[in-house]
């Protein structure tokens, strides 16, 4: 059975980018014959300066995702402060700027009510140049017109997390009736996005339990795409170190995981996270208590003090060492920084350039 739903999904990437679906294969199997220069360039790289600034402007969700950690999460909720979120970008811009996140580590960015303001104070630091978001776009309702094409014109990347194409199975994987609002608000921003010069990228990252919805659905997905919309998919989840389990939602396919993790993990290599209240974790991915890898606090230290400080670069070492923290050894999410390295699209980072579009649509999402 599992045999068959990777045959599915290879059959359906193929059928929509076959060029594409075949170099992925021959990069998985070949990557070790010709990339290790590449691999140890961007390994320096990466060393002077996160990828990827993840900020989470708030930790308060309208949803309640099965495949998500928030209904566990016990941290106080809250929005990051103005003066706070200023100190971070200005930070961030002395480092060299680049890519921002408002994907918070749990939560949604547009609950937050100084979102707009915050994207007017990044256009005083021009080095802070990729600036994107994925939200389950429900609270987008909230936003008028203008608004809403303001976020168009100022973020680079918009990715609305759903869960499928109907209403029961939205229910069943985010917990909220709204499918409604949702898909209302995944048709403004593509009608929207029309009024905008240099609209930002729109990604529909759809979150199913179902491997053949992307087979099932293939003429409304068509018709997304056509109207200049990436296409996501996600039928098998993370883990969350074991938070997110079958005990609890057997309906879900929880990805396998690996005991072997010798190279550091991507996440904490390009990126860290910096949470409402100040604190710094070195994965924005699975540390959604942010109090496992915590490397530093925004709050009273830098951000260049938390990326070249001790506990980040321990948390790297740890996987070639074999000791890896709890939180490490239990994840699923795993992925080597060679692996990712050894993309096509990551033979054109460079030092101040932006990061290629790629990134966004097949790892980092918003």
């Amino acid at each position: 059975m599992e045999f068959r739903r990777k045959l599915v999904n290879f059959i359906s990437s193929f059928l929509d980018d076959p060029l594409h679906s075949l170099a992925c294969v021959a990069r998985r199997y070949l990557y070790r014959l010709w990339m290790p220069a590449r691999v140890e360039r961007l390994r320096s790289l990466a060393k002077e300066k996160p990828f990827v600034l993840q900020v989470e402007n708030t930790n308060i969700c309208n949803a309640v995702c099965v495949f998500c950690a928030y209904p566990s999460m016990q941290r106080k909720k809250g929005v990051m402060s103005l003066p706070l979120f200023e100190k971070i970008v200005s930070e961030y811009a002395e480092l060299g700027g680049g890519a921002l996140s408002f994907t918070p580590v749990v939560g949604d960015a547009l609950l937050d009510p100084h979102l707009v303001e915050r994207l007017r104070m990044l256009e005083r630091f021009p080095s802070i140049d990729q600036i994107t978001m994925t939200t389950n776009g429900i609270a987008l309702e909230r936003y008028s017109d203008d608004a809403v094409k303001y976020l168009l014109k100022s973020l680079y990347c918009i990715q609305v997390s759903i869960g499928g194409l109907d209403r029961s199975t939205y229910l069943s994987q985010y917990g909220v009736d709204r499918f409604p609002e949702t898909q209302r608000g995944m048709e403004r921003l593509v009608g929207l996005s029309k009024e905008v010069e240099n609209s930002a990228r729109l990604t529909f990252a759809f979150r199913t339990d179902d491997w053949k919805f992307p087979l099932r659905f293939r003429k409304e997905l068509a018709s997304y795409r056509r109207a200049g919309v990436h296409i996501g998919h996600i039928w098998n989840y993370d883990n969350y170190s074991g938070v997110v389990s079958k005990d609890e939602h057997p309906q879900l396919v929880i990805k396998e995981n690996s005991a072997d993790k010798p190279a550091a993990c991507a996440y904490p290599s390009i990126h860290m996270a910096v949470c409402w209240d100040g604190r710094i974790t070195a994965c924005g991915c699975v540390d959604f208590e942010a109090d496992k890898l915590s490397i530093g606090n925004a709050e009273s230290g830098t951000l260049a003090e938390a990326w070249s400080g001790a506990r980040h670069a321990g948390i790297l070492d740890s996987f070639a060492r074999g000791k890896l923290a709890p939180t490490c050894r239990e994840c699923s999410a795993y992925k080597p920084d060679h692996t990712l390295f050894a993309q096509p699209y990551f033979e054109q980072v460079r030092p101040q350039k932006p990061l290629p579009l790629r990134f966004y649509r097949e790892f980092w999402g918003g």
